[in-house]
């Protein structure tokens, strides 16, 4: 995964030395590396949840800016990083994924918080998974399989027992089920017309998203309340969009 070095260490500032240890391109070994560590001390699980983020955002150009927030915003996020990289490891995937909804960090979703237990993970028997928008996408047009975005434990302890039980099938790992998943747009498995009806509908919704990168690299300071206010407006808009597409066809926010 590429990603812009420049703008993370303008964002974080106070992780200079991490972000210019980092190679130009993150693997995910990369990152697994520093989720082993996350459960030694509060530093090593703010590292740890740094790198997963840029491994994450990639080249996006607000991501930066956002986790920024998240770890500025949260006086108790050290601690509650290394208390769920400990549970996630000693507990699983579900069971972490649980306790980090009850301890949630202001600003920070399941697409992302996912991607953090990930990289804290260790057991393939009770595996922490990536589930964002491409995952959920995959699995309500191949699965028939419908999972929220919003904090929902039983959809991602459903989403966790389907790919393990699919990773035993195919003699593969948990997480490389989820990775095929993620790499597969499913063009060649729909038909024309409903290409046409979900490139519409995606479109609209990233399109969203580079507006609120748009406005989050704006010159001069930016109140934190207007970024807040902005980012309500698109996720109102993101419901009214998901509604008119998806809405008929159950898909989940």
């Amino acid at each position: 995964m590429r990603w812009n070095r420049s703008t993370w260490l303008a964002s974080l500032t106070e992780h200079q030395d991490l972000l210019a240890e980092l190679p130009n391109r993150l693997r995910r070994d990369d990152v697994t590396e520093r989720g082993r560590r996350a459960g030694e001390g509060e530093a090593e699980a703010v590292q740890a949840f740094v790198a997963a983020m840029v491994w994450g955002y990639g080249r996006v150009g607000y991501g930066a800016f956002r986790i920024a927030r998240v770890l500025r915003e949260n006086d108790e996020a050290p601690r509650i990083l290394r208390e769920v990289a400990l549970k996630t490891r000693r507990d699983g995937g579900a069971e972490a994924f649980e306790w980090l909804r009850q301890h949630r960090l202001r600003y920070l979703g399941v697409s992302f918080a996912t991607k953090y237990l990930f990289f804290c993970s260790e057991a393939e028997a009770s595996p922490a998974l990536v589930l964002d928008r491409r995952v959920q996408r995959w699995l309500w047009q191949h699965a028939d399989c419908h999972v929220s975005l919003d904090w929902n434990v039983d959809d991602y302890r459903r989403y966790l027992c389907l790919v393990t039980k699919w990773a035993r099938e195919l003699e593969l790992r948990p997480d490389e089920v989820e990775y095929l998943m993620f790499a597969d747009d499913g063009s060649q498995q729909i038909t024309a017309e409903e290409v046409s009806e979900e490139s519409d509908e995606f479109a609209v919704l990233d399109a969203l998203d580079e507006a609120v990168a748009a406005f989050a690299a704006l010159p001069g300071d930016i109140d934190p309340n207007d970024v807040e206010d902005f980012e309500r407006g698109v996720r109102q808009l993101r419901r009214i969009v998901l509604a008119r597409g998806f809405g008929r066809r159950e898909l989940p926010e």
